[in-house]
């Protein structure tokens, strides 16, 4: 069986569709199919010598037919583009986060967080259950002993650069240097002088890590972008103060910070201008937040309850008993 993958990835695009259909294909190759990324060549930079790369969509079309599977994980496809590409390849998967695309036809689709879709989607896999993380994850036991670091991490990129000014603004509120934890995406902005301060100031940090399980087993809290890192921290319970970088994670936020092992600072909505104010707040919470003990732990125990990190098997297994009874 031969599944296509359609997901780009870019500074602006950011690092999190990737690295979950890599999780998903993880996961379908160990049931013995055959996965392939689809790549816009413009993004080529960003992606595997493996991958195959299109110019129009009526390559990717061509290509669609020829699979028996295409999941889809791409914002740049509006209702319209996927009832046409569900046209060329009907048993399609399409990965979404925010519902706010239209009515269109997929065989499944998947969604972490509690939406409704229309009945043009056959078989709708939605919750936390069906979250996609690596395979470490689900590896992962639980780090019994008592963490002591704050993991700051902005994800794959780091789009608005905000890594630096959380820094600065840390240690301006006289937070400990020997607690901190940087960790740098293999791509994120403005990488050199995060690690320049690191070095001026004796702060650890790890850049483009291929296992990020040991350094948030170690974190006591997480300032984290609140893209797919969500999911991956309320796995190993890490209560985590969340800069909101993009529109996407929107819908992700407003059903986790409820539940009270989270909090939220928005960024992707302000003038560069006006930054350095929300950071000032993201930093306030921090302080305030880390010696909250009690908070913490009901924090830890309501993460570790939403996700378990099996999500990309069950889609996997799913999908594939579906072909085997047909």
């Amino acid at each position: 069986m031969k599944a296509l993958v359609r997901a780009d990835a870019s500074v602006e695009i950011g690092m999190g569709h990737r690295v979950r259909c890599q999780a998903l294909i993880h996961a379908f190759t160990q049931l013995g199919w055959q996965c392939q990324f689809v790549v816009d060549r413009r993004y080529q930079a960003f992606a595997s010598p493996d991958d195959v790369f299109i110019a129009t969509e009526a390559q990717f079309w061509r290509l669609a037919e020829q699979a028996d599977l295409v999941i889809l994980d791409h914002y740049g496809y509006a209702a319209d583009a996927i009832t046409q590409l569900y046209q060329h390849q009907a048993n399609l998967l399409v990965l979404d986060d925010m519902n706010d695309r239209g009515e269109f036809p997929a065989k499944w689709l998947l969604n972490p967080l509690q939406q409704d879709y229309s009945k043009l989607i056959e078989y709708p896999l939605i919750g936390s259950q069906y979250a996609l993380l690596r395979p470490a994850f689900q590896a992962s036991h639980i780090d019994h002993s008592s963490p002591q670091r704050l993991l700051v991490t902005l994800g794959g990129t780091d789009p608005l650069m905000l890594t630096l000014p959380i820094l600065n603004t840390l240690l301006a509120s006289g937070f400990p240097t020997e607690y901190i934890q940087v960790l740098l995406g293999a791509n994120a902005k403005n990488a050199a002088q995060v690690i320049a301060f690191c070095d001026d100031n004796r702060i650890a940090f790890e850049q483009g890590l291929a296992d990020v399980t040991p350094l948030m087993k170690q974190a006591k809290m997480a300032i984290s972008a609140a893209g797919g890192t969500l999911f991956e921290l309320a796995c190993l319970g890490v209560p985590t103060v969340f800069a909101q970088v993009a529109e996407n994670q929107t819908r992700s936020l407003e059903q986790h910070v409820p539940l009270d092992w989270c909090c939220s600072v928005r960024f992707d909505t302000v003038p560069e201008a006006a930054r350095q104010q929300r950071v000032a707040r993201l930093v306030e919470e921090v302080n305030r937040r880390w010696l909250d003990l009690q908070w913490q732990q009901n924090a830890r125990q309501t993460a570790r309850r939403l996700v378990d990190g099996a999500g990309a098997e069950r889609v996997a297994r799913v999908i594939s008993d579906f072909f085997e009874t047909q």
